[in-house]
């Protein structure tokens, strides 16, 4: 669920103003979500900067929610992340990137647009354990249109009709507002042992990351109308659990759960899946993944499918919400569509080489 429902809909949908009512009081996010939290981390911890096998990572995501309502939503992210590690350096590493952020909600055209600029630390403990700290620092920037708005001045009860060229008597003096946000986050990595292969054939795919990342600790000030009560934005912790179990040579099974607490809101998400490897081959990698995916409120929200592909240095993803929620009325459970590609350079290394120990 998104952050808020918009309170101005064109009376042509009642039935829709209905049903969104009905569900307000169920909301329980106000930060943006994906359904492939793991496939977006800089928004769900600042502590998973870095924590990937390879030099410089590149993420995508794209997520279109309610179409089927004329109040969907739409959310866009772009990240980079790449690791600052020197030879020599054996026990940890640094690694920054930048986070981009855009999410547009409903009829008032309600958008938040985020900067975020990250930083970690990896720590080795062990060959097969290693603990991350990240900090993030953003500037953000929440605002909203009135164009496709309509008001209760615009109609006219004499003649029962709406006039879209009347005074709508509103005066909007701020319709966007910047703030600064701030996060961090802890990640406990524990995985295979990695034998520093020069050449990855796949041999160690066993991996954890349990974590909690913690955004807007200064509580900034979101709200558009001047002197008034600071309107603050929670604080929000993302608890999770990310694993991967190797079951045989060319099968693993793959398990996450999440959950989102921010103020009075809350939401979890938990999948379960398999990844079967086609081809182990370097250069000719090919990896095929299904899994299924639940996310809950205090009701029941979305059962979500879900495909992933592997191709070497490349991943894509996709996956559907099938609405439970009673917004469904609306939707008639079509919850939406989104997708994720990631792209990870890795660099030849040269000798004496050293490798990342990371898988």
């Amino acid at each position: 669920m998104r952050k808020q429902v918009q309170s101005f809909m064109n009376i042509k949908f009642p039935w829709a103003l209905c049903a969104m009512l009905t569900v307000a009081t169920y909301l329980t996010a106000q930060d943006i979500h994906y359904s492939q939290y793991w496939n977006s981390p800089f928004n769900l911890n600042p502590a998973l900067t870095g924590v990937f096998k390879g030099n410089t990572r590149f993420t995508g995501n794209y997520r279109n929610q309610w179409a089927a309502v004329p109040v969907d939503y739409m959310t866009f992210t772009g990240a980079v992340d790449h690791k600052f590690a020197k030879r020599g350096e054996g026990n940890g590493f640094f690694a920054g990137g930048f986070n981009f952020n855009y999410d547009q909600a409903g009829l008032s055209r309600l958008h938040l647009t985020t900067l975020g600029l990250n930083g970690s630390y990896t720590h080795k403990l062990s060959q097969t354990t290693f603990v991350t700290a990240g900090l993030l620092a953003g500037i953000n920037q929440r605002g909203f249109k009135i164009g496709d708005l309509t008001f209760d001045r615009q109609y006219d009860p004499g003649r029962g009709q709406f006039d879209p060229s009347a005074a709508n008597g509103e005066n909007f003096t701020n319709m966007a507002r910047f703030f600064l946000n701030f996060g961090t986050g802890l990640n406990l990595r524990i995985q295979s042992k990695n034998e520093y292969e020069l050449v990855d054939e796949l041999v160690k795919r066993s991996r954890l990351d349990v974590g909690l990342g913690l955004y807007h600790f200064n509580r900034p000030d979101q709200g558009f109308i001047k002197d008034a009560p600071n309107d603050e934005l929670f604080m929000r912790f993302s608890p999770y659990v990310m694993g991967v179990l190797m079951l045989g040579q060319d099968v693993d099974l793959v398990g996450n759960f999440s959950a989102q607490f921010q103020g009075p809101y809350r939401e979890m998400v938990g999948m379960l899946g398999a990844r079967a490897y086609v081809n182990r081959t370097p250069g000719k990698q090919l990896a095929l993944q299904l899994g299924i995916g639940y996310r809950f409120h205090e009701i029941s929200d979305a059962i979500i499918p879900g495909i992933e592909l592997s191709y070497n240095a490349w991943q894509a993803g996709f996956t559907y919400d099938v609405n439970l929620s009673p917004f469904n009325v609306a939707t008639l459970r079509r919850g939406g569509p989104e997708l994720s590609v990631r792209y990870i350079i890795t660099r030849v290394p040269t000798l004496p080489f050293k490798v990342c120990p990371l898988i």
